[in-house]
């Protein structure tokens, strides 16, 4: 995969999903390739269906994209997957899971990132689709092993390199990186534009123009990763409302 391509998150909220045209149309204006669009527990709706003709219409690959914080135990994830994928509209799977997130993380940390691994496994195992889990960089320099093990499972992983400079996503995302290249898979670096109440964690309050001189950096110094699949923006919705 080139260093220059795109990706995107697409949350298709069921109470008022995106227009799949402005999607479509936002997704070949930016140059996106690929595109993770998400699943809601009882399987693709009408308005899943649409988004993803409408990329594809564009030349967009598409994942299907699913978490919840809970899949850490249990079988959830695999039903979800089972759901997401049988009407073959997916070429992969997006898992946006997050354990860290979880109330009671604090004192369950390997508990927790050891059901995500064993849940990236079962979900690889039941799928011939590619599986790509979303990993925030940070654990690779607490929970190294951890990190480490969630990787070897997964086929691809998004580095949720949040930060709005080139330099700090670099320097926040080394240990990660060093560790999927040990593994030899490949990654993106994902950023995003949601506003959020640290302002150096989102573009939100920097624009699309400084979003861009930052991707292009953080391109331009990955480019001679082989690994490097390159950036992933969250989410369509926020990325598509930034002022120039």
């Amino acid at each position: 995969m080139a260093s220059s391509a795109r990706a995107m998150w697409v949350w298709v909220h069921e109470a008022a999903p995106p227009d799949p045209a402005a999607v479509a149309a936002f997704a070949a204006q930016q140059r996106v390739t690929e595109a993770f669009v998400s699943v809601p527990w009882g399987g693709p709706t009408a308005a899943t269906h649409e988004c993803v003709a409408a990329l594809r219409g564009k030349g967009v690959r598409v994942s299907a994209l699913g978490g919840d914080p809970s899949w850490t135990t249990g079988t959830d994830a695999i039903t979800w997957m089972q759901r997401a994928t049988a009407a073959w509209l997916f070429d992969g799977v997006h898992l946006d899971i997050e354990p860290w997130t979880r109330r009671d993380w604090p004192g369950r940390e390997q508990e927790l990132l050891a059901g995500l691994e064993r849940t990236v496994k079962d979900v690889a195992a039941r799928t011939a689709l590619p599986v790509e889990v979303d990993l925030s960089p940070w654990l690779a320099d607490v929970h190294p092993a951890a990190f480490a093990a969630i990787v070897r499972r997964a086929d691809a992983v998004g580095l949720m390199a949040y930060r709005d400079r080139a330099t700090d996503i670099l320097a926040g995302s080394a240990s990660a990186r060093r560790l999927i290249a040990e593994a030899r898979k490949p990654y993106r670096i994902g950023v995003d534009t949601f506003p959020v109440p640290e302002p150096r964690e989102t573009f939100a309050d920097d624009g699309r123009t400084v979003l861009e001189r930052e991707l292009a950096a953080v391109a331009a110094q990955l480019a001679g990763d082989p690994r490097f699949a390159g950036v992933a923006v969250h989410d369509y919705e926020y990325w598509s409302a930034l002022p120039a």
